[in-house]
């Protein structure tokens, strides 16, 4: 069962600390669609979900929310996504995922804001492509957790240092390089200019030898 009049109020409750905290912000609610073009990169992609039927009154919640609050919804992408793609400079991006946090800029954490540079959203992108997400159902680089991800990406000064020390592991690992890049993309969330009526596919940095 679920109470749909106490669900509306807690979120309300949410919305109304949301701009008594971030006064001069307007909340916008982001919305994925019910596909994903993920599933076409790797049918097992989040198929350990497929079979969980959402809470009763969910449906009835998510109409309500977006009839109520300015809301943005794009097919074919996941929420994260449209948080990613509408990101502008001095938005705050409010969400429990840790996954955000390879979106560059502020993020509502607590009571208080962090900032993320491009460089440390990067690092934590190659690290998600590694590592991937049990959650999302996607492995990554076979034998790689964080700990072993971060020795291997410590290094790393640029981009092109980090595909290649992915890339290598990957190949190390027994993986081909299509494989790797696969993993890369289910990993990578949008972000500002990589959607232009579907979603761009991200495209591994290409060190240039001097």
């Amino acid at each position: 069962m679920t109470n749909i009049a106490m669900a509306r109020d807690k979120f309300q409750t949410f919305i109304d600390w949301v701009e008594d905290t971030l006064e001069t912000l307007t909340p916008v609610l982001c919305l994925g669609g019910s596909s994903n073009f993920r599933y076409g990169l790797y049918p097992n992609y989040k198929a350990n979900r497929r079979e969980k039927v959402k809470p009763w009154g969910y449906g009835e919640l998510v109409q309500w929310a977006m009839e109520s609050f300015l809301c943005v919804q794009i097919e074919d992408v996941e929420t994260d996504d449209v948080i990613g793609m509408h990101y502008r400079t001095g938005d705050v991006i409010i969400s429990g995922d840790k996954d955000l946090k390879t979106i560059p800029g502020l993020h509502l954490e607590g009571e208080g804001l962090i900032d993320i540079s491009e460089d440390e959203a990067d690092h934590r992108f190659y690290m998600q492509a590694l590592t991937g997400d049990a959650t999302d159902g996607y492995p990554g680089c076979k034998g790689v957790g964080p700990v072993k991800a971060e020795a291997l990406l410590k290094d790393c000064e640029t981009n092109e240092d980090r595909w290649e020390a992915v890339a290598n592991q990957y190949l190390k690992a027994g993986h081909d390089i299509t494989y790797a890049l696969t993993q890369a993309r289910l990993a990578r969330i949008l972000r500002r200019g990589e959607y232009d009526d579907e979603p761009k596919l991200w495209m591994p940095p290409i060190k240039v030898v001097s």
